[in-house]
């Protein structure tokens, strides 16, 4: 790799604090690359005219030259309609040419320099200081010339980066392409231009050395305030189970200005010493941090999650003693002290990234405790916040001694699935060890065999827990229990909008199983007649012999272990799925496995339409290209989904009727199969499915 170019005055330091501003995602625009500098330089130019009067919904009138000479891959129709206004904004304001200013668009110096000159060396200049390992490829390429493979080999080797194709290689030469800084030779291989030369010239390169980082020493950590320590002390000592620390999404407010996401909240919850009413509340992160008021709505459910604040009274929030605890401290550890306790895989990131670890094996850790990329990636930068996580390497976390230090007074959880299990299957009943691990099985089964838990009398808390399940799934149950009536009574409606009830048997016993003398058959079938009941449903920690077996298959009982309720339950909620379904585990022939089925086939639904929004995102970052259902199936057959055409095309039927705008058709075909689509605004979509449910939900 030429050195020469990199100034002997950028000192390692200052490359570090590039890399960190630096984005690790290329953005791509629509039109083909050959089109791309005419629609930059148009934009710009209609944000200098009209920067004020821009509506942001709203779709740019772009001339018909800035698309005439585009191209695209496979052959392909270039796509020539403008997007949005807000689109469009976000690029030029990643790419550094623009900013926000009060509700209107303003170019920046560099925006104001590209329009004057035009040259497409400013441009790709402003790029390079914005996005990681755009300058950096084209300063390998500068030695000589360079096939697409070698330069990712040399990525991999200098950066250590993790991308599992070319697509992260291909999205910088198609910039460098489209900038004019490399140009194609004999051999498939990519050399310098002038142009180029003249970008590396004014561009600062972040070396791999850069990358390495010492370790830093220990700080002193200061004792937990009691109120944490308290609080920390519930997981150690069982008065909270591990399963009860939330996994809600998180969102902070993080503008470049004030890019600190714990010092934010620092601000947040200083403001909540005294109380405030909702709207309050909101008005002030929004002010603050010059956001929308609508954007920050949605993070109230998280302050509440993470144990920041508490309603104390009616739509009135105020911090909590452990935030304020915090606040008197100084010390942001203990801000992380107080996430752990109420969130997931704060600690167990400290864990999983000590000694070293790639992003990706730390987020497949991260599914383990239930949490998907996008909640790891907030923890991961909170933990980066306060400086018990670096990222030493492109793509790795290293927890720092300070974070080893604070690791070893966190009460930690187990990982709910384990390594060699596959959550996307669902066993059956005789195997369902690996299903009954999360936290409604864990409390159900350990209820089944504690009958004097709670001091509430033989088998209380155990009905109780059963009802709370039922409940929880949308079902109508309550408890009975006293002699001559059910322990538990269950309504709902089926699938038909019938309907149905059970009466529920609920046997606890510190045994671990029961047999036939603990069921009686005069009793069940009185206490059915009693409630006109459909089912009839025993629940246990377990069942042996075959007497109880026999006896309930010839009375149509359903025998349900408590382990493999929970299990449901926990499913159902996770996945949305409701009695009309769930309720099938009353029928007495193959109940429970028809619920496991229906539990899977969402598991199925649900990853398949992961993929499916994956694939529109990596093609949006490789090529700007739309891609039809035909080919995302073709080009799943690699990956462990492996989607049929019909589930692909299932997966954005579902997206245009419940998240029109997180995809665009593109191109309407005879046969559905081969119309093309492309990403839309899909984070914006998710962002509405979740206000819709909290509106569903906050009168519940």
């Amino acid at each position: 790799m030429s050195s020469t170019i990199t100034e002997a005055n950028f000192p390692v330091e200052d490359q570090r604090a590039l890399w960190r501003r630096q984005s690790a995602s290329l953005p791509s625009l629509h039109g083909g690359k050959r089109a791309w500098l005419k629609l930059i330089f148009e934009l710009v130019s209609q944000v200098q005219e009209a920067g004020a009067d821009i509506m942001m919904n709203a779709r740019p009138n772009i001339p018909d030259t800035v698309f005439k000479d585009s191209e695209s891959r496979s052959g392909a129709s270039a796509v020539r309609e403008p997007l949005t206004w807000g689109e469009y904004s976000r690029f030029l304001k990643a790419a550094g040419l623009v900013r926000a200013e009060d509700t209107k668009l303003v170019l920046t110096g560099v925006g104001h320099k590209y329009l004057i000159t035009g040259s497409p060396s400013v441009l790709g200049t402003s790029l390079a200081k914005c996005f990681r390992l755009l300058s950096e490829s084209l300063n390998f390429i500068a030695s000589s010339p360079e096939t697409v493979e070698e330069v990712d080999k040399f990525l991999k080797a200098a950066y250590h980066t993790d991308w599992k194709s070319l697509g992260g290689v291909r999205a910088r030469l198609d910039w460098l392409d489209a900038l004019g800084a490399i140009e194609a030779t004999a051999g498939r291989r990519w050399m310098i231009t002038s142009i180029g030369q003249e970008m590396l010239m004014a561009c600062h390169l972040v070396t791999p050395e850069a990358l390495e980082i010492e370790a830093s020493p220990v700080e002193t950590i200061e004792p937990a305030p009691i109120q944490i320590k308290n609080l920390l002390a519930e997981l150690s000592d069982g008065t909270r189970l591990q399963s009860s620390r939330s996994t809600y999404n998180i969102w902070v407010p993080s503008p470049a200005t004030h890019s600190n996401k714990v010092e934010n909240l620092r601000v947040i919850v200083n403001a909540l010493i005294d109380p405030l009413s909702r709207s309050e509340l909101l008005g002030f992160i929004a002010n603050t941090f010059s956001l929308r008021r609508s954007s920050v709505d949605s993070m109230l459910p998280f302050l509440r999650a993470s144990g920041l604040i508490v309603e104390v009274g009616l739509g009135i929030y105020q911090a909590s003693p452990t935030a304020r605890a915090w606040l008197q401290s100084g010390s942001n550890i203990n801000f992380i002290r107080i996430l752990h306790a109420n969130m997931r895989f704060v600690g167990e990131m400290l864990l999983a990234a000590e000694g070293g670890a790639t992003r990706a094996d730390v987020y497949a850790e991260a599914k383990r405790h239930g949490l998907n990329v996008d909640k790891s990636r907030w923890i991961a930068a909170f933990l980066m916040d306060t400086g018990l996580i670096v990222p030493p390497k492109y793509g790795s976390l290293r927890t720092t001694p300070t974070g080893v230090a604070l690791l070893e007074e966190l009460p930690l959880a187990e990982p709910e699935v384990q390594p060699d299990s596959d959550p996307e299957n669902i066993p059956t009943s005789d195997n369902k060890s690996a299903f009954c691990s999360s936290s409604l099985a864990e409390s159900l089964d350990e209820l089944s065999r504690t009958p004097m838990a709670k001091e509430r009398g033989a088998g209380k808390a155990f009905e109780r827990a059963i009802s709370d399940a039922f409940t929880l799934m949308g079902f109508d149950a309550r408890v009975l229990s006293g002699s001559g009536t059910t322990d538990v009574l269950v309504k709902w409606r089926d699938h038909k909008g019938a309907k149905r009830t059970s009466i529920v048997e609920a046997k606890s016993r510190s045994s671990g199983s029961i047999s036939h003398t603990d069921v009686s058959d005069v009793a069940l079938e009185s206490h059915k007649v009693q409630h006109h009941a459909d089912y009839v449903a025993v629940i246990a920690p377990a069942f042996v012999g075959d007497t109880t077996k026999n006896m309930a298959r010839a009375r149509s009982w359903t025998l349900i272990d408590a382990s493999m309720l929970g299990a449901i339950a926990d499913k159902a909620l996770a996945l949305g799925i409701g009695p009309e379904l769930s309720g099938a585990l009353f029928e007495s022939n193959g109940g429970v496995d028809a619920t496991m089925k229906a539990i899977a086939d969402k598991q199925r639904e649900l990853a398949v339409l992961t993929y499916v929004v994956g694939q529109l995102a990596e093609e949006a970052k490789e090529s700007g290209d739309p891609i039809t259902p035909r080919d995302i199936s073709r080009d799943g057959r690699r990956s462990e989904v492996k989607p049929s055409v019909s589930e692909v095309l299932s997966a954005l039927s579902t997206l245009q009727d419940l998240a029109p705008g997180a995809v665009r058709k593109t191109n309407e075909n005879n046969d559905p199969k081969f119309s093309s689509f492309e990403l839309g605004s899909p984070r914006s979509s998710a962002l509405g499915l979740r206000a819709i449910a909290e509106a569903i939900e906050a009168p519940l």
